[in-house]
């Protein structure tokens, strides 16, 4: 016997040819199916009656299984694909409604009730599809201008982007915008005699333009085509040996508006040859360019605020080449050095350029990463002043430095080392008093302004403390200090304790010396209670093991922190008491940081901290997964809101977080 497994619809509507019957049997088979009929019609009718209805609730999904099953049962008719369409409609999906409408008027005939139907739906579904609303022609200029394009439109690197062959009407209003086009060329550039033809249209309302230029491209050749009048940033990376006179020349052309250029490996090129190409520059930034420039220079460039010269050779970073720079510039507001010169330089810088505010001095940031450089157009005097490298710096220059800049200085970062000549010192420190031949220890500077101390050494050692102390005597108002454990000597803990506005530490474990000092600040903040102004602590502990600095549990007692950052390498299981006293302490933690940039995290860390009633925002800073029971518990935080996570969770995973947590993060850099 053969089972059927799939019966049709169609067939059982239809009238069975008899090739034998029994009595009046075929009437009785004609009229059945003709029932059958009828009821199918009667059928379809009502679930064509639901699908409107569940399509109106914007039950989509069920109304078009209706419109599905209409077409099983009744094949030839257009009711079911009219139905199916009108659904589609309705969600606004016009192309997949003209698909189904096309199905339907081949499937059915002519003379079907519901074939003009299909004809006229499918019609206003053409219309509809190809309807744009065009709202930048409607909303007033102001707004397209300020409000809307900013957001739309970011920059036109790569290919040109449609936007502005959607209309004339848009074109106009996006060449109106205040930021102007931007364009780049990339490496593959092998002429600017010709092609570029969009850049070379747009050129008199481009504003940004950066690209890549070989050994074969002359600049002046694109500059000499079209009359870039409003280019003020240009970004070029070069590839040596390059020809020096089309440079400069394109330069020429361009340089009645160009304000910001940066210049990457172009060794051939000389700063001299910039400032003179383009004398309205208000920012340069130069990597491989040297910063050579004539002796006694009469020269001048007053618009010039921001330079960077990353890169200089030994004949370019000389002291008598880079006061002739300096001598130039007496605008300039920030100014970036690598590698350092001598540091002999810094007691000069505010003889040659008064005005400046941020220095970074061996400082070596990359060109996409912004400081804040919060710049006055006539403040005197350095406020935030950034000294790296791994030359030593003399002690006496860093206290003239710091002695000229006292009044003004806000931000200080020192990460280096320091030379002390006792032989020869001009200035000398001792017990937080700075004395010269022409200076008493009673008339010792303060820094007034002072917020943010940062002062650490590539080699640790404790040949800052003197200079340390120094600064946390005469710094009344810092609110954040970043120091070394070795730093931690009774003096410099005493000058810390008195610091009224104290909010934030870092502190970079680097010694296995005695914590008798962190014990007796950490003591003292503990013992404030909600008093206490410490609210941020960072602890660096690497490479050192985070459980063999017993020191750290007693951050768990500070009543007033928001914001733990545990960064180590490694955080091993013999952490897991110290979670625990954190997990039971700190009332008013918010954030919590557990490891650094490729740490390792031992099982069941995260399970004491899971019930912490104030813990917002918890990054994790493994680069593998944790294990099984750590991942769950994450599910489990009592009012997490913020999770960043290094590593890639499963689907599964990641969707029991994202239901329990606000904002996930997977993945970060």
């Amino acid at each position: 016997m053969t089972v059927v497994e799939d019966i049709s619809w169609s067939p059982l509507l239809k009238h069975n040819t008899l090739t034998a019957q029994h009595g009046n049997d075929g009437n009785r088979i004609a009229t059945a199916t003709e029932t059958l009929k009828q009821t199918a019609h009667q059928f379809v009718q009502v679930l064509n009656e639901r699908a409107t209805l569940l399509a109106n609730c914007a039950q989509f999904d069920t109304a078009l299984h209706d419109a599905a099953a209409i077409q099983a049962i009744l094949p030839g008719s257009g009711l079911g694909y009219l139905c199916m369409g009108d659904v589609y409609c309705q969600q606004g999906h016009h192309a997949a409604a003209i698909s189904i409408y096309d199905q339907g008027l081949q499937a059915v005939t002519e003379s079907d009730a519901y074939y003009q139907q299909l004809q006229q739906h499918r019609m206003t579904a053409i219309a509809n599809n190809n309807k744009r609303v065009d709202f930048i022609s409607q909303l007033p200029l102001d707004i397209v201008i300020i409000n809307i394009l900013p957001r739309v439109y970011r920059s036109m690197f790569g290919p040109l982007r449609e936007i502005l062959y959607v209309s004339r009407s848009w074109q106009e209003r996006i060449l109106k915008q205040t930021m102007g086009l931007k364009f780049s060329f990339g490496d593959e550039t092998n002429t600017f005699k010709k092609g570029h033809a969009q850049l070379i249209r747009f050129a008199p309302y481009v504003q940004t333009l950066s690209g890549s230029l070989s050994n074969v491209v002359c600049l002046d050749d694109l500059f000499s085509r079209a009359h870039f009048s409003n280019l003020k940033e240009l970004s070029l990376f070069c590839t040596p040996p390059m020809p020096l006179l089309p440079l400069i020349h394109g330069l020429q052309l361009i340089a009645d508006s160009l304000t910001h250029l940066l210049i990457y490996d172009c060794p051939f090129l000389q700063l001299c040859d910039i400032l003179e190409t383009c004398p309205n520059l208000v920012s340069l930034r130069t990597m491989n360019v040297d910063a050579i420039m004539p002796l006694l220079s009469s020269s001048s460039y007053p618009k010039m605020t921001h330079l960077t010269l990353h890169g200089q050779s030994e004949r370019a970073r000389t002291h008598e080449n880079i006061v002739n720079v300096l001598r130039t510039l007496p605008s300039l507001r920030v100014l970036e050095i690598f590698p350092i010169p001598d540091s002999s330089l810094l007691p000069l810088l505010h003889k040659h350029c008064p005005y400046l505010q941020v220095i970074l001095y061996g400082f070596l940031r990359r060109f996409s990463l912004d400081l804040p450089e919060k710049v006055q157009a006539n403040r005197k005097g350095i406020a935030s002043a950034y000294l790296h490298g791994r030359d030593f710096y003399k002690q006496d220059d860093l206290v003239q430095f710091l002695h000229v800049q006292r009044d003004s200085l806000e931000t200080l970062k020192f990460r280096g080392d320091i030379e002390i000549d006792d032989d020869d010192a001009f200035w000398t420190i001792s017990n937080g008093h700075v004395q010269s031949s022409n200076q008493h220890p009673e008339n010792n500077p303060s820094f007034p302004r002072l917020v943010d101390l940062g002062f650490t050494n590539i080699h640790p050692s404790t040949t800052g403390v003197p200079m340390v102390l120094w600064i946390l005597l005469n710094a009344p108002n810092l609110t954040t200090i970043h120091i070394h454990d070795i730093y931690f000597r009774p003096a410099i803990v005493n000058a810390m304790i008195k610091l009224r506005h104290l909010q934030k530490i870092q502190i970079d474990v680097v010694s296995k010396e005695d914590d008798n000092g962190i014990r007796t600040f950490l003591k003292h903040h503990i013992a404030l209670g909600d008093h206490s102004t410490l609210e941020h602590v960072v602890v660096d502990s690497n490479p050192v093991e985070m459980s063999k600095k017993p020191w750290i549990a007693l951050l768990s007692r500070l009543t007033r922190l928001k914001n733990l950052e545990l960064l180590a390498g490694v955080i091993s299981d013999n952490c897991i008491p110290i979670m625990a006293a954190i997990g039971q302490g700190c009332p008013t933690l918010e954030k919590l940081t557990l490891g650094m940039y490729g740490a390792e995290l031992a099982d069941g860390l995260l399970m004491p901290l899971r019930k912490h009633s104030n813990l917002e925002y918890l990054k994790i800073g493994a680069d593998e997964s944790l294990s099984d029971n750590d991942l769950l518990a994450l599910c489990t935080f009592l009012g997490l809101k913020q999770l960043q996570l290094r590593f890639i969770v499963s689907d599964d995973l990641l969707e029991m977080l994202e239901d329990r947590i606000p904002h996930v993060e997977i993945g970060l850099l």
